[in-house]
């Protein structure tokens, strides 16, 4: 595995780009929430522009992927990315929501045209049985960087926000209006480093050669079959739907803990640390499945226990409040670690020549992160914490089932 420390190391980088971009939102809605005086329901909005990008932009990823080399496509993607931190800059001066959105949405088309790129080459860039071990291996790097863009950013864009909440109701309108445009402008800098961050990558990549791995012949169908299309493979199809539920649990208990925390009883600057905590307890999630995937256990075992843990933890939280619901929801990051790097090897395993076309499908099931948060505040909103609650409980056992029997499956009769 020597030759492949390279291309592991940089699509590493990649991944750490992934993570910080995408972590950013779980700081990006309060702020949001605060500045531009939003409502919880209307900050699922931020997730929702971000990752509807990967619904409409994936398949057009996959076209270009085949008509541009894999290395081109990750310089044009970190390319978009940089456009779409740049919007951020007139959108903080204008103090202008759509204009944010539009930031995110083209944020968004960089990663899906990055990650369409990427999943599939990593996860056959050696045998398929040990694929989540190296997806483990991503989600660290992804984590490591989350929790960088909160130590980074988060400080800056949330300082003082608990006594700003205080003092807004008491100002009159021009010193409201001068408080919030100045926490608007607290996200200029970062975002202008951002830029210059995914220029830097990009060059690097463009720079750096990376081995190239045929799709065809390193995720063949095991019993040499070539198959009509793409929907003859039950265990991608279902694996689409589990991926799907496994992104709106992550997206829910992730950019959503600090709202969750404010709602059993935690102020702002309380709640901000449950983000790494969550991100911790995936990280150790993802160090289980880089020792014990697949050596001690297999993918399939991995994902079928991790989300009977999450179940139970769902029951828990179901059952109590406070402390004890938030302790249980940041424990579901350790088994929302097994979910990404489990569910793409299980579900793209031997689809041949529709590697490409699976792989694209795949990332369009992140749509669970735009629309599964949205349905969390709604059901919070008609029915408390309990709602949303069970709506996890529901999506743990989907990816339960995919990891049970439904990866097993190889026909539809």
């Amino acid at each position: 595995m020597k030759k492949y420390l390279l291309p592991l190391l940089m699509i590493g980088l990649l991944f750490a780009v992934f993570g910080f971009a995408a972590w950013l939102n779980s700081i990006l809605i309060p702020y949001f929430q605060i500045t531009l005086e939003l409502s919880t329901v209307q900050t699922t909005l931020v997730t929702f522009s971000f990752f509807i990008a990967y619904v409409v932009m994936a398949l057009p990823s996959s076209w270009l992927l085949k008509k541009i080399r894999f290395k081109q496509g990750i310089v044009l993607g970190l390319v978009i990315m940089a456009i779409g931190t740049l919007l951020f800059i007139p959108a903080a001066y204008s103090r202008t929501y759509w204009m944010f959105l539009s930031g995110l949405f083209v944020l968004g088309t960089g990663q899906a045209l990055l990650q369409t790129a990427a999943n599939p080459y990593i996860t056959i860039l050696g045998p398929i049985e040990s694929a989540a071990q190296r997806n483990s291996f991503m989600g660290v790097c992804n984590k490591v960087a989350g929790i960088a863009s909160q130590r980074l950013v988060g400080p800056l864009l949330l300082v003082n926000a608990d006594l700003l909440l205080q003092k807004l109701g008491k100002m009159t309108a021009s010193e409201k209006l001068l408080s919030l445009n100045e926490m608007s402008l607290r996200i200029v800098n970062p975002y202008w480093l951002m830029t210059f961050a995914l220029l830097l990558i990009a060059i690097i990549m463009w720079l750096i050669k990376l081995p190239v791995v045929n799709d065809e012949e390193n995720n063949s169908d095991e019993n040499g079959e070539t198959r009509a299309n793409v929907w003859l493979y039950p265990n991608l199809i279902l694996g689409v739907f589990a991926l799907f539920c496994a992104e709106g649990l992550e997206s829910i208990t992730s950019y959503y803990i600090i709202p969750f925390g404010q709602g059993m009883g935690f102020s702002t600057s309380g709640s901000q640390p449950f983000v790494d905590y969550i991100i911790y307890a995936m990280l150790g999630g993802y160090i289980c499945g880089i020792i014990f995937i697949p050596k001690y256990i297999s993918q399939g075992k991995a994902l079928a226990y991790s989300s009977f843990i999450g179940i139970c933890l769902a029951l828990v939280a179901l059952f109590s409040s406070g402390f004890i619901a938030v302790l249980c929801v940041i424990l579901m990051g350790f088994s929302n670690a097994f979910n990404w790097p489990c569910i793409w090897p299980l579900a793209i395993g031997g689809v041949g020549k529709f590697t490409k076309t699976a792989s694209a499908m795949l990332i369009m099931a992140i749509a669970g992160d735009a629309l599964f948060p949205v349905l969390f505040a709604q059901l919070n909103i008609s029915f408390g914490k309990n709602g949303g609650i069970l709506l996890l409980l529901g999506l743990y056992a989907v990816i339960f089932y995919f990891g049970t029997l439904g990866h097993k499956k190889k026909t539809w009769i």
